[in-house]
């Protein structure tokens, strides 16, 4: 994408939704060539500790990639992400992901990755910084 050109920011990322069902993830498999079981096998899901398949943690992640771009449209130039993990995600679940500007931090917003019951499975923070901050910063480096 090209440059942020102001520092007046949305208050809110744009929500992105999606369905976890077999078909998505066995693709994001294919897309991602990580085919490890826990993801697509359920019987063998089912002798581990979650029980079930679980959706790859970076499909989730993805998720608040295109919540930004919605936002933005685009991924800024300059933007630092900086998220935790927290649960799994049954393979089959509603997610959606998104996030809120936080307030005294210029340009931080807390993000998030939930099922629609509001569980969530990923937090953490994204800065973007706008193109007139990231090109005096590269002047005065």
């Amino acid at each position: 994408m090209g440059t942020l050109e102001t520092a007046a920011l949305p208050r809110e990322l744009a929500i992105a939704e999606m369905m976890t069902g077999p078909d998505t993830v066995a693709r994001y498999a294919a897309l991602t060539a990580d085919f490890n079981p826990i993801h697509l096998d359920p019987d063998f899901a089912a002798k581990t500790s979650f029980g079930h398949p679980i959706v790859h943690g970076t499909l989730g992640l993805n998720l608040v990639i295109e919540a930004i771009e919605r936002t933005f449209g685009g991924v800024p130039e300059r933007l630092a992400l900086d998220t935790r993990f927290i649960r799994p995600l049954p393979v089959g679940s509603s997610i959606r992901a998104g996030g809120v500007l936080r307030e005294g931090a210029a340009g931080t917003y807390d993000i998030f990755v939930e099922t629609m019951a509001g569980e969530r499975a990923v937090e953490g923070t994204c800065t973007v910084i706008p193109a007139a901050e990231h090109c005096s910063k590269g002047r005065d480096a």
